[in-house]
């Protein structure tokens, strides 16, 4: 499945950071050929400003000979992208303006690996190896059954960093060579720190006070760029916060600060600008003094004030949607697709019944997490004809999709949404995160438009009372 940000959130500057495969005026950057696989299409993914975190995607065909081509224009001079093709594997890539790279894809036993042809074989044979050991679903599963623990995912990082530095020694140049081996530090440094904040969210504890976060983000140069692709840029700043999380306007004004202080690198004062407004509009509820601190935000995001009022357009949009879906009011409908292609309006589904419904996605952790739960109040009602339960899917991979549902083979009705449909449904209920679950009553109005999770005892009670 194509990889997410480990944000799971559904938000529209991701998605306009989507791109189509327009021929730039750099030439045929590369040309990618898979062996003996019937495979039709991949996604080439590449940040412009160099951040992990604010990624453009480009979806390219494969012809029955298995070849492909990416020729979308670099912001610079050179670039690193990662390729992914489904059912193949996650590559990485080092392009250069005026060069073709020719990238081969080829089965050994399980294991799909790639070669290099090209000016820069050296360089694209590290790239690949970092890419594919520090890619961030190593240490991280959406599947619970397939999670390891945290030491375990300590350990494994601890081997594929070793790897990575070991393959440093690939790079012919050395200005190059030292380029990548500053980048393999900082970007071990983001994932350990990655996992000592998931360790401290298990543990309830606050990573900020975590010995060993503390020291890994002593001393970075938050203005390097290296550190912005890495998140460790951020990663320092956000260190030196030291608002609660729970109070996010203070907290939004404290990194704006900081931001102005600190910040010196262009594309990393325009990142802050998109996280700021994301912490503030997107991912927290909304608090008293929203319109003071719009005000404040806006003028403050100066030359990326366009960002800061498509955020903000969201945020009173969702607001909107809030006032919308209240207790009582008629439920939005939209049409879904099944398993097998067909559709159905979601408000022939509910008519007489109390209806619980699961809006999530496989790349989703928490949605995931939250499936076992699902499927014990499946059983708990499967005899009660006044209760059902559905689960809406808003993956862009249908073939994902179809997939888990093959695997889980979960025994309530499974349904999809994509492209103009789930934008609308999301936009309707005013989710901007998932996992998000809905309660509709038997007339077809709304009991609760952000329910209670399967996994919370209170599910159950609350199901109980309405049937």
């Amino acid at each position: 499945m194509k990889r997410q940000s480990f944000v799971y959130v559904v938000f529209s500057l991701l998605l306009a950071g989507m791109v189509s495969c327009d021929k730039g005026n750099n030439g045929v950057l590369l040309e990618g050929k898979v062996v003996d696989a019937p495979i039709t299409n991949g996604w080439i993914t590449y940040s412009p400003d160099g951040n992990i975190f604010n990624p453009q995607m480009v979806e390219f065909e494969i012809d029955e000979q298995g070849e492909f081509v990416y020729d979308t224009e670099l912001l610079g001079e050179s670039g690193d992208v990662t390729v992914e093709i489904e059912g193949v594997g996650y590559f990485g890539a080092h392009l250069v303006k005026g060069e073709t790279l020719k990238m081969t894809l080829t089965k050994d036993a399980d294991q799909w690996k790639a070669q290099f042809e090209g000016a820069y074989a050296d360089v694209n044979h590290f790239v690949n190896e970092f890419t594919q050991r520090f890619d961030q679903m190593l240490y991280w599963s959406p599947d619970p059954s397939e999670s390891k623990s945290n030491v375990e995912y300590r350990q494994l990082l601890a081997e594929n960093y070793e790897q990575v530095k070991a393959e440093l020694k690939s790079i012919e140049n050395a200005e190059t060579r030292e380029h990548y081996a500053c980048m393999t530090e900082s970007m071990n440094k983001w994932l350990t720190i990655r996992l000592i904040m998931d360790s401290c969210e298990v543990d309830g504890t606050d990573y900020k006070m975590n010995a060993e976060y503390r020291e890994l983000v002593k001393g970075i140069d938050i203005n390097n760029p290296i550190h912005l692709r890495t998140n460790m840029a951020y990663t320092s700043l956000n260190s030196l916060n030291t608002v609660k999380d729970d109070n996010v306007y203070a907290s939004g004004l404290r990194l704006m600060q900081l931001t102005d202080s600190l910040v010196t690198y262009p594309a990393l004062r325009s990142f802050m600008v998109q996280m700021i407004g994301q912490q503030c509009f997107v991912y927290a509820e909304s608090q008293s003094g929203s319109d003071e601190f719009v005000e404040k935000y806006v003028a403050w995001a100066d030359a990326d004030s366009s960002i800061a009022k498509m955020i903000v357009t969201q945020f009173l949009e969702k607001q909107k949607s809030a006032q919308a879906t209240q207790s009582g009011a008629p439920a939005p409908d939209v049409t879904l697709t099944t398993p097998d292609g067909k559709t159905v309006a979601l408000s022939s589904l509910t008519k007489g019944k109390f209806t619980y419904i699961d809006v999530w996605a496989t790349w989703c952790g928490p949605c995931c997490k939250e499936i076992p739960f699902m499927e014990k109040l499946v059983v708990k009602y499967k005899n009660n004809p006044k209760v059902q339960f559905l689960s809406i899917s808003i993956d862009q991979n249908k073939d994902a999709w179809l997939k888990k549902l093959e695997k889980d083979n979960p025994q309530w009705p499974q349904f999809i949404l994509q492209g103009e449909e789930e934008q609308q449904f999301s936009k309707d209920w005013g989710i901007s995160g998932i996992p998000r679950f809905i309660m509709i009553n038997p007339d077809g109005t709304i009991f609760d438009a952000d329910a209670t999770r399967p996994s919370d005892t209170k599910t159950a009670e609350i199901i109980d009372e309405q049937i």
